[in-house]
């Protein structure tokens, strides 16, 4: 097993690495100030509210709360795992990512490295036979049959996958370690009883399946007659997670600048026919539903899905789990619409025999998810009525309720579910504006709060690290005690000054970093999202007035506090020199 990533080199990779230049190649980023601002890619919205501090090296959004260092931005917005952030940003500047062990590292980087070199070979051996094999005359005949045009091949790299046992493991699998890498990413299987190695995909029409990065991950192959399964997915691999990706959604992103909204289909050939009519914002979902970590994933592409099933009961069957597995990412700002096409029809046929413009007039008189949830339930209950029907309803919609996040969503759904039960909603979800003005104000005090001492030193030590070079003269002791003290943000501002005592190069971003998932990475966020507004020339006058201020508070509560031990012979000999020495204190 590779070893962890050094936090050296994660805190060099932040140090070399631009978040604006990062971001700005996804989201186009103005000048504003400072700082740059964009509508905020986490969220639909209309007015900026999303900003980008380069000597912060972090962004923040006032609209949904996103915020984070470069890392996080390359997780949130790629979807990607920690260790692949990594690696994705290092990749940006040409290094290979170490790992603690020297062999393991060593190996982990060429097995990662390989896998995907091995997938692009098998993407340029399935397109050279498409037009080179046995079979290809046929292949192109069906092809054509099917519509699709050299520049649709092209753009979503279809290939052939020919009719043989070892077509792959010849071309790509010649030595030991590719065919055994080939089988573990899931382009071989081993037979058990002999252990040798034979193509999975034989006979296909093959669309490689890519990443958000556009790196091929695996596989679907479709057959070309009527031969079952008549799509064959790659399996689970290191790789590749069939319920966490989307097929199509890397060519719908560099196809659209912004996307308002993203169509699910069930199959690869109605997303590619569907682009090439000009619909490029159509993806599939790889399976039978769409899972919650598909809908996610496309919430943090677009702010309307529509998902397109057979109008037959296993089509209806799949929305519904579809449906089930939205509602916990159901907040407000999103639509999510189900669309059935006539019996015998799907995206590729329809869109071939009605065209753009129908196709697209379909999707747009989609059924609202609060409308099919109710249609849906009322046909599990069936004809019953009264109130054996009324209770069954509430058995089958309270539980799909209570998993829904609070939200014009889930408001809309109890409101109808109470008229359908004849029963009052609780009047504190009725008022949902008066609700709406009420967490408003209290978010406006909480962004507004008092500019204490303690909240300035604290922003300002971290725009300047250098100011700590002010505090050299504070002891260990000493900061022990004003941790003690009682008054609030005292203790993440020692906290602080004992980080960067310890990691005197660090930067917010690389801090950031290290408090990852710790309650003190919320409250470093919140203030690096704050703006304390000091020109830089005043910047040291302010600080050294600050901690003035905090050490006279942390004197005078500090000799209150031995005056009342003295009082009460309650004083040890060190606290009594210690208020001798605070009576002199200037």
């Amino acid at each position: 097993m590779a070893g962890r990533i050094p936090k050296s080199f994660i805190d060099d990779l932040i140090a070399r690495t631009d978040i604006v230049e990062v971001i700005d190649s996804r989201v186009r980023l103005k000048k504003a100030g400072k700082n740059y601002s964009a509508c905020c890619p986490f969220h639909n919205e209309k007015t900026p509210s999303f900003s980008v501090a380069p000597d912060k090296q972090f962004y923040y959004c006032f609209g949904c709360g996103a915020k984070g260092n470069v890392i996080s931005f390359l997780m949130e917005y790629d979807n990607l795992e920690f260790v692949d952030a990594i690696e994705e940003l290092a990749g940006q500047h040409g290094l290979a990512v170490p790992r603690e062990g020297g062999q393991d590292n060593q190996f982990h980087n060429v097995h990662a490295k390989q896998d995907y070199e091995l997938m692009a070979q098998a993407i340029e051996f399935y397109q050279y036979k498409l037009n080179n094999d046995a079979n290809s005359p046929a292949v192109l005949d069906y092809i054509n049959q099917r519509g699709l045009n050299q520049q649709t091949i092209e753009h979503f790299q279809i290939g052939y996958s020919p009719d043989e046992w070892d077509g792959l493991l010849k071309a790509v699998g010649k030595s030991r370690q590719a065919a055994e890498q080939l089988r573990d990413i899931g382009m071989l299987i081993e037979k058990e009883e002999n252990k040798r190695l034979y193509d999975r995909f034989r006979g296909r029409l093959m669309f490689p399946i890519l990443d958000r990065r556009g790196k091929c991950i695996g596989f679907g192959g479709r057959v070309l007659g009527d031969a079952k399964p008549k799509y064959l997915n790659s399996p689970e691999t290191r790789i590749f997670h069939k319920g966490r990706e989307l097929y199509g959604l890397y060519q719908a992103r560099n196809a659209n600048r912004s996307i308002d909204r993203l169509i699910v289909v069930e199959g690869y050939m109605d997303v590619v026919a569907l682009f090439q009519a000009g619909i490029t914002y159509a993806v599939a979902s790889l399976g039978t539903s769409t899972t919650e970590d598909q809908i996610k994933l496309m919430l943090r592409t677009t702010s309307e899905i529509v998902c397109c099933y057979d109008g037959d009961n296993a089509g209806r069957a799949a929305a519904w789990r579809t449906l089930e597995n939205a509602l916990p990412s159901l907040v407000d700002g999103i639509r999510i619409k189900f669309m059935f096409l006539p019996d015998g029809e799907d995206p590729d046929s329809y869109v071939k025999a009605h065209g753009k413009a129908a196709f697209e007039q379909q999707v747009d008189q989609a059924q609202d998810l609060v409308a099919f949830f109710y249609q849906q339930l009322y046909e599990k209950i069936g004809e019953t009525e009264g109130d054996f029907a009324r209770s069954k309803l509430s058995q089958l919609a309270q539980p799909l309720i209570d998993s829904m996040p609070e939200s014009e969503y889930k408001h809309s759904i109890n409101s109808t579910l109470a008229v359908k039960l004849k029963r009052e909603l609780p009047t504190q979800k009725v008022d949902r504006v008066g609700q709406a003005k009420a967490k408003l104000a209290q978010q406006n005090a909480a962004s507004s709060k008092k500019i204490t001492p303690v909240r300035m030193a604290v922003a300002l030590l971290l725009s300047c690290p250098h100011l700590l070079d002010h505090l050299a003269h504070l002891q260990d002791g000493q900061l022990e005690l004003l941790a003690a003290m009682d008054e609030p943000g005292v203790e993440f501002l020692v906290l602080l000054i004992r980080y960067y005592r310890q990691h005197p190069n660090a930067s917010a971003a690389s801090m950031l970093e290290d408090w990852r998932g710790t309650k003190q990475e919320k409250i470093l966020s919140q203030l690096l999202a704050w703006e304390h507004h000091v020109d830089e020339a005043n910047t040291e006058v302010v600080f050294l007035d600050a901690i003035e201020k905090i050490l006279a508070m942390f004197v005078n509560r500090r000799k209150a506090e031995l005056q009342t031990k003295a009082k009460m012979n309650l004083i040890t000999p060190a606290e009594k020199q210690e208020y001798l020495q605070l009576l002199k204190a200037k």
